[in-house]
Parts: C-alpha cells; structure tokens; sequence
C-alpha cells in the first residue's frame, strides 16, 4: 500500500525515513517481555506506520512497550497488567481502523490533524498517549490541546509535565506509548515496636569461659539488676499510612499503624511521653510471657550466718558472700551466690548460680526449679527440674530432669551417684583410683527421688498418729493428732499426683533416645545404668558415647 508513489498520502512529517531500521519502534526491557504489545505487519496499526513512512521495505513487526525505560513509571502501578495489555490491544486496533479509513488513498480528502489517542487503564492508575501524524495540510497537536484532551477524560494527577511540553515536538513521537500519568499507591503506616533493653528469656545458659577453660559463673547475670527509673524497653509509636490517588484524582485509603501492646507488669510505669517503660522501684527485671515486671531483690552484701540467719524471700536472692553452714536460703525467684555454699540448703523458684562452689560434707541440699551452676559441687545433694553444670563434680547426688555437663576447667565426675534424666557429658568420668561413679539415664529423677521421699514422710506420719491414738484423749492430743491427719491427707494427695505424672511418661522413641553418657575419657569403676540394665567399664575408655544400643547399654556410633 505504501509501496505505490501514485497512491501514496502525504503525512506533514519533519522527515521521512529512508530504512527499515528507522521505523519507530520500542524494544521492551528484558525483565518487563511481559508488558510489550506485539502487531504484526498487517495489523491496521502498522499499515498506518507504512503510510508515514513511505519505505519500500518489508516493515518489521510493530512493538509497543508500556513501560519503557526512560520513563519513571513503576512497573507495579497497574495490579492485572496482562488483562489491561489485551484491553488496550483492542482499544488500539479500533482506533487504528477508524484513522485508517479516515486517511486512507481512496478518500478525497485526505487533510487530518495530529490525533491524540488516550488510554486509562481500568483501576485508573495509569494512563497512557499515542499520537498519529497529521495527513495532508493538517495541523500539528500543541500543548494546550493535549491539555485539554487530559482534562477531557479526567486526568488531573501525577502529569509528566515535562513530557507534556516536550511531545509536540519529538521527532520520533509517532506510533508509540508514552506514559502521561501514573497514580499514587497507597503507603500502609509502620506497626509501632517495642526495642527490649533486657532480653526476654534466659539467653545466657552457658557460662563464659575464661583463658584457662574454668566457667565464669558470675556472666551468667540470671539476676538482671534494675535502678528505679531505668529504662526497661523503648516503646516505638506506629507510623501513620499516605493514601494515594489514581490519575483522576481519586483517594486511595491506607491502612494506619497499629500500636504495639505495651508490656507493662507488676512495679513498672510508662514515662510522661510515653516512649520508655520504666522500673517503679529497683529490684530484679523479668520478662513474664506478657510483660515486664519488676522483682524485688534481697542483697546481702555479707555472709549468711548467725549476723542474717536464715533467708526467706519471695523475689531473688543476691548474696555477695559465702551461707555459712546450717544455714537455709529460701527464694520464689533466683539466688546466685558470689562465695562459698557449706553445709547448708538452697531452695529457689528458678536458677541457683554459686560462683565460686558447693562444699557440702554430704549435708548440703541445693533444690532448683529451673538449673544449678556452680564452679563446684562436692558431697552435695543437688536437685534440678531442668541441668546441672560445674567444673567439678565429687561425690555427690545429682538429681536432674535435663542434662548434666562438666565440660569446663576440670571437667571431672568422681564419684557418687548423677541422675540425668537425658545426657550426661564430661571431659572424664571416674578417676584412675576406680573410684565407683554411677551413671543413671533417664526417666524423672527429680520426681522418683520426691515419690521416694514422701513414701518416708507418710511412714513416718503414721508412726506419730498410731504414737497420738494411744495416748489419753485432751484437747492438746486431738489437735496434734488433726494436724497429722491434715499433714497425711497431703501426702497422700502429693503422692497420688506423682504417680499420675510418673505413669503418663512416655518410654523415649528409640529414633529419637538422647539418653547417653559421652566424655572424653571413662575410668574402670564407672558404671553406666539405662532401663535397669548396666554397663560397667572395666578398663579406660576413650572418646565415650554410651547409650541404649538395641537394647542394652553399649558404644554407640551415631
């Protein structure tokens, strides 16, 4: 069609073409393929190129590229752009249909302006423009009317303007897609945020090791001492959203920030703006589940002996000095002591840390809710619901529902009897004396050693009340003989709940068994117990790993 020079129409053009290679084209960016319209040669789109370009040449297929790469469009502005390219491929070959026949050789009047064609995609964040050259003696297209051609179909936001005053007169501005307007995505606001300056859980499980590989209890700080004022967390306030705008002016609604709940607990407050939670009072700072709370800590800057007495505390314990022996220590919360533990008791509702070591000459009794670390335990009685570690361990009872280590300093288990109810892990274990060193895997020992005690307990209740029968009935017999029926009812119903608990414990998988005995080196007269069944080492054994191995107790591989 553009091929006959007889029947070719004049475009008021600044200058034709001369080859194939300067039709006017878009080559999409390879990581946007997917927003290019492809028209292939007889498309009516491309036989109106032909026109204007008066090339003898096979014209290659026409490319249309929404989102080109000098523009400042965002690629993301429009959500369903595949279901828009199909759209505006429709749009375009309609009106390059209607243009056609309106500038087509066979009309006899062929003068036609420079046409604006407008696109606006559905969700009206976009909008693009094509212009068709003027035919003939048509006029060129100004600013203003592509101004008012925007006004006309609504577009009133986001204008490239200096794409707009430069249109006009691009010379290669014929046959592609300028993005003229793009909308505003709506900016949800920040969620607010709490900064912690105390970690929420007990991070510190390890103690530190110093040069020498002796543990430093003291870095455990399972006591997270607070001033009252001190800052406990930041609280950061939420952030609120902007809305956007399509290319109409229409607002599109964001979503505010919501605030962040604020974990206030027993003796903290809020500061007067609002940003800081606060200690109300000095004490000890723990991290409930919920919230922060303030405990209270008792601080003896001394020895616990016959200055202090007995200690009993609902908070933590802090005892910068040594508890002398028959001296008791009762807390709800931690107690680290900085000294020495004698012959004496410790009870806490959580960690038990002794920086220093126990000395107990088989009568201390160390009772923990949570662990026990200590730089050494020797002829102690030791209980903990969840680990045991020290540098040492001699001679003691070792109660433990977790794990038992002595990897740090010495790393030594000489003697007596640990109870793990998982794994137990030392640098040695036993000594070249042969000293006799069990080994007892499994089940709950903290749980069988309280059944065994409350069995004794009743035995000896009922001793007092068969005792409290015999005697003459009087007022002073009938409320001891009470109390013992109280105290026995008690018992009973503590002994019951144990063997609820202890009979609803399930054998461990054998997939899945870390009961194990693993040390670096095992000495004749350590014996190893799992499931009633032993192993006895009877010469030294290196690099050790002992568990139930189809089972019975032996070397295990993996």
């Amino acid at each position: 069609m553009g091929s006959n020079e007889d029947h070719s129409l004049r475009f008021a053009t600044p200058a034709p073409q001369q080859s194939s290679q300067n039709f006017p084209t878009e080559n999409a960016p390879s990581e946007t393929a997917r927003t290019t319209i492809e028209f292939p040669p007889a498309h009516p789109l491309c036989q109106l190129r032909n026109l204007f370009c008066k090339s003898e040449e096979e014209p290659p297929p026409l490319s249309l590229c929404l989102f080109p790469e000098e523009s400042r469009i965002p690629l993301g502005i429009v959500k369903n752009i595949s279901c828009e390219i199909e759209i505006m491929k429709l749009s375009l070959t309609h009106t390059a249909e209607k243009r056609l026949r309106q500038v087509s050789p066979d009309q006899t009047q062929s003068d036609a302006d420079e046409q604006v064609y407008l696109y606006l995609s559905c969700d009206r964040m976009a909008a693009w423009v094509m212009l068709f050259p003027p035919t003939g003696s048509g006029k060129a297209l100004t600013v203003p009317q592509l101004q008012r051609t925007l006004l006309h179909r609504g577009v009133i936001f986001g204008i490239d303007q200096l794409l707009l005053r430069r249109l006009p007169t691009l010379e290669n501005r014929f046959f592609r897609l300028f993005p003229i307007a793009w909308g505003l995505l709506p900016t949800d606001g920040a969620d607010g945020r709490i900064l912690d300056r105390f970690p929420r859980t007990d991070t510190a499980k390890q103690a530190q090791v110093k040069e020498l590989g002796q543990a430093d209890y003291v870095s455990l700080h399972l006591v997270q001492d607070v001033k009252q004022g001190d800052v406990i967390c930041e609280i950061v306030p939420p952030e609120p959203g902007s809305s956007g705008s399509t290319v109409t002016g229409e607002s599109l609604p964001c979503r505010d920030g919501t605030p962040a709940p604020i974990p206030q607990g027993r003796n903290t407050h809020l500061s007067d703006d609002g940003k800081y939670l606060l200690a109300s009072q000095p004490g000890h700072v723990e991290f409930s589940g919920r919230n922060f709370q303030v405990k209270p800590v008792l601080e003896i800057l001394g020895n616990v002996d016959h200055t202090t007495g007995s200690v009993n505390f609902l908070g933590d314990v802090h005892i910068h000095g040594d508890i002398c022996r028959g001296f008791t220590v009762r807390a709800m919360g931690n107690v680290q002591v900085d000294g020495v533990v004698e012959a004496s008791t410790i009870e806490a509702g959580e960690n038990v840390v002794v920086s220093s070591g126990v000395l107990g000459q088989d009568q201390a009794v160390i009772r923990s809710h949570k662990s026990v670390y200590a730089k050494y335990l020797e002829h102690s009685n030791v209980y903990a619901r969840e680990s045991v570690q020290a540098d040492c361990i001699i001679d003691c009872n070792i109660f433990s529902n977790g794990t038992v280590t002595a990897r740090t300093g010495r790393g030594a288990i000489i003697g007596g009897t640990v109870r793990s109810s998982r794994e137990v892990s030392a640098i040695t274990v036993g000594s070249k004396a042969e000293k006799r060193t069990a080994i007892v895997l499994g089940g709950q020992p903290c749980e069988n050693f309280e059944h065994a005690q409350i069995l004794v307990e009743m035995e000896r209740i009922t001793c007092e009340i068969e005792k409290l029968k015999a005697q003459p009935a009087t007022p002073q017999q009938k409320s001891k003989l009470a109390k013992a029926r109280l105290d026995m009812n008690v018992a009973q119903m503590k002994l019951e709940k144990l063997g609820k608990d202890l009979a609803a414990q399930q054998p461990p998988d054998p997939c899945d068994d870390h009961r194990r005995l693993i040390c670096d080196a095992a000495y004749p007269g350590t014996i190893i117990t799992i499931n009633h069944t032993s192993l006895r080492i009877k010469q030294i054994e290196s690099h050790c790993k002992i568990g139930l191995d189809n089972g019975l107790v032996g070397h295990i591989h993996s």
